[in-house]
């Protein structure tokens, strides 16, 4: 259990982190690079919200992907924002 737990952390930072940098290139017009970042983390998503359905402690692990989420977010916005300074 732990170890998919860890795993759905990974990739939701990783997930969210995406889709991020989606938003940003999507506001900058940038077709093609948001394109690709979407059905990149739509493939991510929809791959880890089956993943928890299937799973007993689906709670745990909705929770985890949330954390994990808004790290990713985090990390991707703190990025963009040294970039501007």
């Amino acid at each position: 259990m732990w170890t998919k737990l860890i795993i759905i952390f990974i990739v939701g930072t990783l997930e969210t982190w995406l889709y991020t940098g989606w938003a940003l290139s999507a506001t900058q017009k940038k077709v093609w690079i948001s394109s690709i970042l979407m059905f990149t983390y739509m493939m991510i998503y929809l791959k880890i919200i089956d993943w928890a359905l299937k799973d007993a402690n689906t709670t745990l692990m909705i929770f985890s992907y949330s954390l994990s989420c808004a790290l990713g977010n985090f990390i991707r916005v703190n990025q963009e924002k040294g970039k501007n300074e």
